[in-house]
């Protein structure tokens, strides 16, 4: 669902960001980390592809030889910031922490929120997974396996929240992974291209989430989210044909 962005992956992810943790004193694992914050401020800026060392070393304000200490190659860096963002996109648990047990509106507000967060304060981190999914097999086999896992959170639960639909569960499939592009293309246009037409209209990134989260409900519902939990997309409501 852009549920792009709803179960842990079970599977070892492409890079490993746990591989060592144990040996890393603080001070090294601090250091990493300022190297991968100054990267994401980097890839903000220009694609992984412009993207050199010393772009990253000069952001952190560290010498250039410090970066090889810590990681082998711009890759790799990368790799493990991309890892860390699929994790939270995998959140369950976390992203849903608030959210009561049926109430679906809120359940696909909180999973657009995270989603539209990263697009909207890392766009380079977002453009980067886009670049790896197109040019290597590997990272797009990660990416599409994080992406069916959170459409498998609605799948799953499709007999029981629909129990009276006739649909097998390959036509569910089907149906889901259609719905669950709502939202995509336009969080792309509007945070990683900034096209001006769509920038004409001025969202939040809460705004943002609950008009998407709203579109996909009126999808996959056939009716209107609950009025009482629209803050922003209320309008939404009025969109409907006698």
């Amino acid at each position: 669902m852009a549920v792009e962005c709803m179960k842990p992956a079970s599977k070892p992810s492409v890079h490993d960001p746990a591989r060592g943790a144990g040996r890393r004193s603080a001070r090294g694992e601090a250091a990493r980390r300022r190297l991968k914050e100054a990267a994401t401020r980097v890839l903000d800026r220009v694609g992984f592809h412009q993207m050199r060392v010393k772009d990253v070393t000069d952001e952190a304000g560290v010498a250039a030889g410090l970066f090889y200490h810590y990681f082998k190659d711009l890759r790799e860096l990368v790799d493990e910031l991309l890892d860390e963002h699929i994790a939270g996109f995998e959140a369950v648990e976390a992203i849903e922490r608030d959210v009561s047990k049926g109430d679906w509106f809120n359940r696909l507000r909180a999973h657009y929120e995270i989603c539209v967060r990263v697009h909207a304060e890392h766009p380079g981190i977002m453009r980067c997974i886009a670049q790896f999914s197109a040019d290597d097999p590997d990272f797009r086999e990660r990416w599409k396996r994080s992406f069916d896992r959170r459409l498998h959170l609605l799948i799953d639960v499709f007999p029981y929240v629909f129990p009276k639909c006739s649909l097998n569960k390959a036509e569910v499939e089907l149906l889901v992974h259609g719905l669950g592009g709502v939202g995509k293309e336009l969080m792309s246009e509007y945070y990683i291209d900034r096209d001006p037409r769509l920038r004409a209209v001025e969202l939040s990134q809460a705004e943002m989430a609950e008009w998407l989260a709203a579109l996909l409900y009126r999808g996959l519902f056939a009716r209107n989210p609950p009025a009482g939990q629209l803050r922003y997309a209320s309008r939404i409501l009025e969109i409907t044909r006698e």
